[in-house]
């Protein structure tokens, strides 16, 4: 049997940003979804030719904001994806556009009803000025969650995310190497004043607040600094303070990517789970 959800992270980080989601429900034919164009053209499209996908079977695109790291420059040259609707948040819409990405591509992530297996609800997140979105993902009873790009994790996202069997977050930076960093002050507070991005302690306490509600599969980290931060600094954190979900944690890096995540087995949803789920 095919798992519901299965998700492959291409590249994590501050020079480019893509991941490749394929849903396969009740053993249809599958759906496959791309999070973010932070890479190439070349990049990616070789990336999907590994895979054995073509760009036209690409059915969404779903953008968390139009930051470079994002989306690609190279996109506005060259569309192959003629049958993906890009998904992203009316606030995203004119940056995108500005990127070169045709309007008539565009679904508001808020609002349109989306002709899916699965199910996508979108969460706005707070980073720098337009904010940064967070995709809930579901099908079949299993779910998996998106968070990148933010500068804390409210009570109400980590409620859009409670009940998720696998969450991918950002853990950005080691708060210690920010603060001694030669940044300059005004980009130290920047990333660490609530508007920029999560450090590591924070994305773990998230991931443990969550996992407490009920038990989370699969953690993959996101968006690690390539000045500020370091897997082996992520993983003592880990050992030390959350031993028992350590060993279910992976760490994406910018330029090794990350074998297929294949996300669980169908299990029942119930009513409170239900109340995340976009209505489509």
């Amino acid at each position: 049997m095919h798992p519901p959800i299965r998700i492959r992270i291409l590249a994590s980080g501050s020079q480019g940003n893509a991941a490749i989601v394929s849903l396969r429900p009740r053993d249809d034919a599958p759906t496959h979804l791309i999070i973010d164009l932070g890479l190439s053209p070349r990049k990616l499209c070789g990336a999907l030719a590994v895979e054995n996908i073509k760009p036209h079977e690409i059915a969404a695109i779903l953008i968390t904001h139009a930051d470079a790291d994002h989306l690609h420059g190279g996109w506005a040259r060259r569309w192959p994806f003629e049958n993906a609707k890009v998904i992203a948040r009316n606030a995203h819409h004119r940056a995108i556009a500005n990127a070169g990405i045709q309007p008539s591509h565009m679904l508001d992530a808020d609002a349109d009803p989306h002709a899916f297996s699965a199910q996508i609800k979108a969460f706005a997140l707070p980073h720098d000025k337009s904010g940064s979105t967070g995709f809930r993902i579901s099908t079949d009873g299993v779910a998996m969650g998106w968070a990148t790009d933010l500068g804390r994790m409210s009570g109400d996202a980590l409620a859009f995310f409670a009940g998720v069997d696998a969450l991918c977050i950002e853990s950005n930076y080691d708060a210690r190497m920010q603060q001694h960093s030669s940044r300059p002050d005004f980009l130290k507070e920047r990333i660490m004043g609530g508007h920029g991005h999560l450090s590591n302690v924070e994305a773990m306490q998230a991931v443990l607040h969550i996992h407490g509600k009920r038990a989370l599969r699969h953690i993959v980290l996101l968006h690690l600094s390539s000045q500020c931060n370091s897997q082996d600094l992520v993983r003592e954190l880990w050992n030390t303070h959350a031993p028992e979900l350590a060993g279910d944690m992976q760490v994406a890096t910018q330029t090794l990517s990350l074998p297929w995540l294949s996300v669980g087995q169908p299990r029942h949803c119930n009513w409170s789970e239900s109340l995340f789920a976009a209505q489509y």
